[in-house]
């Protein structure tokens, strides 16, 4: 049974929203403006959430996620945070801190397949480890394992439910034989353990796990050595640990330095930290080889972004009930009269604001699903809906639907709620240069918004044009990159190939394409200064390299066959590490004792252009080859393609060929730099048109409250210009405004978003002039067309409409 209290607060309520469905019926271009304007903010708005929810959950899926750290190593010399590690750190860790108790090294597996139909297939992330693995990870076992220590012997392989479905399909395939292609020979594994699928928010997944040996034994034979197992100088492992529940993380870290020196040297030259899993994927930015990783600057953007746009509609409401006061003073008047109390009004225009924002949520998350895959391709990934993450998803879009009616609504029901009886009763409200005033600014706020828009993304775009324009020292267009893979066994053979072809006109190898994403780095000390190191990087190249690509050499010569020394003890540094290294002359001089400089090139960008040149050593190398860039004549790469496919085939007819422009490969470099510009345009486009909205409809109560004032200005002579002008004057004014103000605010953030790139273009004025050309023409469009409307009504009926 409801209590007096319950019943008469459901009566209210139902009052309310009896009340407010009447109003939003009555004014019902009121209602569609601002339904318009709240459903468009709120699929933004939803989407940029769904965005922000998925990428914060990242490795929630592990219950211990709390307890599981990754040991990341800083290079002291290089000052750079890696998250590679020696292979024997696992163990030792494990051996040694009593708070560790469960650890292991893990190495993705190079070029590993599985055979299914007499053809290998390349398999997702396979990973070399431990079983340690199956504790640290929530990584559910499905059924039973064929042996207790899954991955202990050898051959042991331990597969993923949806490799399990695609290679035994309607079996168990625990206890099988299947083949496996690894460091191109073949083996036969067998399963001994099915897991679940490794949910796609982890920054931890591979398809597969194998014996951590498969790692080591390659990297052993490839360096010539047989004691990686144990020694501390190879980095080419991810270590993971698990800590006891009572164990303090920051205890162990101050260990290290003690751990350090007993098992590196005495003075080490790196020092190890922990970093919590759940900080890996937002709070990597400063770790090199760390994986899956997000960017929080991301995700602080766009919920900036999300913000601005229902900031935008919040305040659409807001001037719009302003407009409409005039219209519902006499029903607020009568409410008092009749005793309603200010809170009571309060409600009821709340609840209006509230139900508008309720109705409308259908509409945004249709929107929103129809914008989604559009959205995936801007973001750069999956916008899924984690069903782990439903309850979030929910009561966040519930929240901020109820907060935006709320926020929209707050200042009208106080602005109602407080006019004065009396004056409402005889008609004489007045909105005075503070309402106007404030209403203004509204608009100006709108609009420097949109003008930030679009300033950033004008620059944004230049900036991305640039980039990929600016010449970066080498041939941009007719190169061709062909990814050989780690260990391409017939080099010789293939690049023989590529040469007979008629269409290239030279090729050659060299250990990355470029622009170059990884660093091989090293210390060299100064010419002049023997105390003082230089930090520098290397590239491998074959011969041909800088004929190839189109480098231009400044002094001395390039690799040649002619030279039997070039292979092992000759080098070609760039200026800049002629330059840093402090050397006057330095053809024939020697960078160390066995390499002797022979030539100097032309600087040109290594890497993407967020980076400086950096001091290059460029070597010859006849075993680290991974690429081969073809200079091909222009116009030929259609035909080109398939020759080159015909070549691959003679030597590698088991792996696919995979090959891209120069030009592609600038495109897709700086990919994040033009979907941020989109993203902006989109955001400008999605504010002006809610801004436009609502301003449509300020236009249209602004010119019936003028109805008499226009019929008097008419009797007296104005002409239909002069009204139409004087709507036009202060929107332009309002707009000059907002330009003015959004211009030190574009210049301060789109400064900072430079300052990521060591070469920019310059911010042009002409940025600004185009925002504030395309504001002044929206706005004066919109309203130019209730004004000449308002411009042309009969002086007599002007006059009769009060």
């Amino acid at each position: 049974m409801l209590t007096p209290t319950l019943f008469h607060s459901n009566k209210m309520i139902r009052h309310y929203l009896k009340t407010a469905f009447r109003f939003l019926r009555r004014n019902k271009l009121y209602t569609i403006i601002n339904a318009l304007g709240l459903s468009i903010s709120l699929a933004v708005s939803f989407i940029i959430l769904l965005f922000v929810i998925n990428e914060f959950s990242y490795n929630h899926c592990h219950k211990n996620r709390k307890q599981v750290y990754r040991v990341v190593n800083y290079y002291k010399e290089f000052k750079i945070t890696m998250a590679g590690t020696p292979y024997v750190l696992a163990k030792t860790l494990k051996d040694e801190f009593p708070q560790v108790e469960r650890a292991f090294h893990v190495r993705n597996v190079r070029g590993f397949k599985l055979k299914l139909n007499d053809e290998f297939i390349a398999v997702r992330s396979p990973k070399a480890c431990n079983s340690d693995v199956f504790d640290i990870f929530t990584i559910p076992i499905i059924g039973s394992l064929l042996n207790e220590d899954p991955l202990q012997e050898l051959n042991s392989i331990v597969i993923s439910q949806k490799l399990a479905d695609q290679f035994f399909p309607g079996e168990d395939p625990v206890g099988k034989e299947i083949e496996g292609l690894i460091n191109n020979t073949e083996q036969i594994l067998i399963v001994n353990g099915v897991y679940e699928d490794i949910p796609r928010n982890s920054t931890f997944r591979a398809d597969c796990f194998l014996n951590e040996r498969w790692t080591l034994d390659p990297l052993n034979q490839s360096f010539g050595v047989s004691d990686m197992d144990v020694n501390w100088t190879y980095d080419f492992w991810n270590t993971w640990i698990l800590l006891s529940r009572d164990a303090d993380a920051a205890e162990l870290d101050d260990q290290f330095e003690a751990f350090e020196l007993k098992h590196i040297s005495e003075d080490p030259h790196v020092h190890y930290s922990l970093q919590n899993l759940a900080d890996v994927y937002l709070k990597s930015a400063d770790i090199a080889n760390t994986g899956m990783a997000g960017d929080i600057k991301n995700i602080r953007l766009f919920s900036t972004v999300a913000l601005l746009i229902l900031l935008i509609a919040a305040i659409n409401y807001i001037i719009l009930s302003i407009a409409v006061s005039t219209g519902r003073a006499k029903e607020i008047g009568i409410r008092k009269t009749a005793g309603a109390s200010i809170a009571r009004i309060q409600n009821q225009v709340l609840s209006e604001s509230i139900l508008l924002s309720l109705l409308v949520l259908p509409v945004a998350l249709l929107f929103m699903w129809l914008a989604k895959p559009a959205a995936e391709k801007l973001f750069q990934t999956s916008l899924e809906v984690i069903r782990a993450n439903m309850v979030i998803y929910v009561s966040f879009y519930l929240l901020l639907t109820v907060f935006i009616g709320l926020a929209s609504g707050l200042y009208a029901s106080s602005y109602l709620s407080r006019l004065k009886v009396l004056d409402v009763l005889k008609q004489k409200m007045s909105f005075g240069r503070k309402r106007r005033f404030f209403r203004s600014s509204l608009i100006v706020l709108q609009l420097v918004i949109f003008c930030s828009f679009v300033s950033g993304t004008l620059i944004i775009r230049s900036q991305y044009q640039y980039a990929i324009s600016k010449n970066p020292g080498y041939h941009m267009h007719d190169i061709l990159q062909i990814d050989l893979g780690r260990g391409f066994p017939s080099y010789d053979a293939f690049l023989n190939g590529i040469r007979s072809i008629p269409d290239v006109k030279m090729a050659a190898g060299a250990m990355d394409g470029l622009p170059m994403n990884g660093y091989m780095t090293y210390m060299q000390p100064h010419f002049q200064d023997k105390e003082a190191k230089v930090k520098m990087e290397g590239f491998a190249v074959d011969y041909d390299f800088l004929e190839t690509m189109g480098m231009t050499l400044l002094e001395g010569r390039s690799f040649s066959t002619d030279y039997g020394s070039d292979l092992d003890h000759s080098m070609i540094l760039n200026e800049t590490a002629v330059r840093e290294l402090g050397i006057e002359d330095p053809i024939g001089q020697k960078m160390d004792s066995l390499h002797t400089i022979i030539g100097v090139v032309k600087d040109f960008n290594l890497h993407s252009i967020h980076t400086e040149i950096p001091p290059l050593v460029i070597d010859m190398t006849d075993k680290y080859l991974n690429y081969i860039l073809v200079y091909y004549q222009p116009g030929t790469l259609d035909e080109l393609i398939p020759k080159l496919e015909t070549e691959w085939l003679k030597v590698e007819p088991d792996k696919p060929f995979a090959s891209t422009t120069i030009e592609e490969l600038f495109i897709d470099t700086y990919s994040s730099e033009k979907n941020l510009g989109t993203i902006l345009s989109i955001a400008a486009l999605f504010a002006l048109l809610i801004a436009a909205f609502g301003l449509l409809g300020l236009t249209l109560f602004v010119a019936r409250s003028r109805t008499h004032e226009i019929g008097i200005k008419k009797v007296y002579g104005s002409s239909e210009q002069a009204i139409v002008f004087s709507f036009l004057r202060s929107n332009f004014l309002m707009v000059l405004v907002a330009e003015l103000l959004s211009i030190p605010l574009a210049l301060y953030f789109m400064g900072k978003w430079l300052n990521n790139f060591q070469y920019r273009a310059d911010i042009g004025w002409w940025v600004f002039v185009i925002a504030f050309l395309i504001a002044t023409l929206v706005v004066l469009l919109t309203v130019s067309i209730h004004a000449i409307k308002a411009s042309r009504i009969n002086p007599v009926d002007a006059l009769r409409y009060e």
